[in-house]
């Protein structure tokens, strides 16, 4: 292994062994340990990496945490909001399925669409960033909602339930309903709600940090069959929220 490669080990093993602020960090029987490399051999490398600011040592205990170099480049790049941090991932998915894919927020009761990405399909029907439209009858906004307990859903609706389509939750009873398939399922989908002839599948991302959490949408021209959605896009839709989880520990 090279010594780039080691230092990566190393930096992989404190999420092994769970390594967190407050803790007492790796010995350096513990990188020995997994790297099965002489002591000496070791010892240089961690030297290294402390001298270039990406491991600290405790005077006291000689243990080792992630250094100042790291936590800034981290800390810069989880300051990040969570609807810019995930835009590449997006033109990407929309890119590879043809989609038109979105990322909104829960705003109230409805969802406010922040970013629109143009897919290979044409269509006519789309939802550009800044619309609001009703949570209930979105799956973003179902993704969203998900979210939440079913107390605090029905608060939300109380004294002004509206039903949008005749496809959509017709009773607060009713949404929760959906809300725990979604739960359930960990997505979402909607068959000819918010917008006749178009379908969309939606999952939520979470920036754990910041407590931020967005919804990842795509939309596509609606299916009679059953299940009423391509299964490669949920796959593909999934895998982007996989790839953006292990990224923010969402």
């Amino acid at each position: 292994m090279t010594t780039l490669e080691n230092a990566a080990a190393v930096l992989r093993l404190f999420q092994r062994k769970g390594v967190t602020q407050g803790h007492v960090g790796l010995t350096f029987s513990e990188v020995v340990d997994a790297l099965t490399l002489p002591k000496s051999t070791v010892s240089r490398l961690l030297a290294t990496m402390e001298s270039q600011g990406l491991l600290e040592r405790d005077a006291e205990t000689r243990c080792f945490h992630i250094g100042r170099v790291l936590l800034a480049a981290a800390g810069h790049y989880l300051s990040a909001p969570l609807v810019d941090s995930v835009s590449a991932a997006m033109v990407r998915l929309a890119e590879s399925t043809g989609c038109m894919g979105y990322v909104s927020k829960l705003a109230g009761r409805e969802i406010l669409v922040m970013r629109m990405f143009h897919g290979r399909h044409f269509t006519q029907m789309v939802t550009p960033p800044g619309s609001r439209m009703p949570a209930a009858a979105t799956s973003t906004g179902r993704a969203l909602l998900a979210q939440l307990s079913d107390e605090e859903v029905q608060a939300r609706y109380l004294d002004n339930w509206q039903v949008v389509s005749a496809n959509s939750p017709q009773t607060p009873d009713a949404l929760c309903a959906r809300l725990a398939e979604v739960r359930q399922h960990g997505w979402s989908l909607a068959r000819n709600e918010s917008l006749p002839g178009i379908s969309s599948l939606s999952v939520c991302v979470h920036n754990k940090h910041h407590g931020e959490t967005v919804a990842l949408c795509l939309s596509f021209l609606s299916q009679e069959s059953e299940p009423g959605y391509p299964s490669d896009l949920l796959e593909a839709l999934r895998a982007t929220a996989a790839e953006i989880a292990e990224k923010y520990g969402a």
